[in-house]
């Protein structure tokens, strides 16, 4: 959890932006795991002084994705393939929690549940257009953003909080999963199911679902782990 108590509250908005900014390009390899990344050469593409830059790599430091280094600049972790196998188990269990409350919460007489019925329906749109496009970030981020809204709609605020923070240690091995896959079409068909089992108040239904959609997701680790070695801990010099 993100803890920047002690900053000034406009200071701590900016520092989160950077903080989301960086965090997308590790998730994504755009920053690769074993680069360098540098404080400065971060305020200057972004047109910032380096204090809400730093505070933002010093929080990503304290999540374990980047390594501090004095003196030299800050190295991008390799994928801890423990803290993943951990990450997977935790997610499986807890996320189930959400979808079961969604399941049962739902009930479109209410205003609240009729709004997140049209925002679920935008963005499974967005990420069938990014599947169109083969879009491989953009469908990575509506990935995201269905999940985190079944964590809104189940309504347990501490819930989602500690999912999201458990599923960043495995959120670089799914973007390679799509990369290397490109089952978008599957997923999308998951997301849709998942959907119309919690609309339909089935919430034993949506468990067993989210868990075999969890569960196809993960049987691709082991080889994407094998083809991308040199991202992974055990492979680190």
């Amino acid at each position: 959890m993100i803890k920047m108590n002690k900053l000034p509250v406009q200071r701590k908005t900016l520092a989160y932006e950077v903080y989301e900014y960086l965090y997308d390009k590790v998730i994504t390899l755009q920053y690769k795991p074993g680069q360098m990344i540098y404080e400065s050469a971060i305020a200057e593409e972004l047109g910032l002084s380096r204090t809400p830059v730093r505070e933002a790599i010093q929080m990503l430091a304290s999540e374990g994705f980047l390594q501090i280094i004095p003196q030299k600049g800050n190295r991008v972790k390799h994928i801890s393939k423990k803290k993943v196998q951990e990450a997977l188990q935790v997610r499986k269990s807890l996320e189930a929690v959400a979808f079961m409350d969604a399941a049962v919460k739902w009930n479109e007489a209410d205003a609240r549940i009729s709004a997140y019925k049209a925002e679920l329906r935008h963005i499974m749109d967005q990420q069938r257009d990014a599947a169109e496009r083969v879009d491989v970030v953009g469908f990575y981020r509506y990935d995201e953003v269905f999940h985190d809204k079944i964590l809104e709609i189940c309504g347990n605020q501490t819930l989602g909080e500690i999912v999201r923070q458990v599923r960043g240690h495995v959120n670089r091995i799914r973007y390679l999963e799509f990369f290397e896959t490109r089952e978008m079409d599957r997923v999308i068909r998951d997301h849709e199911e998942l959907i119309a089992l919690i609309q339909n108040n089935d919430a034993e239904g949506a468990v067993r679902r989210l868990h075999q959609h969890l569960d196809t997701a993960a049987s691709h680790y082991g080889s994407i782990m094998d083809k991308y070695a040199a991202y992974f801990e055990a492979h680190t010099p």
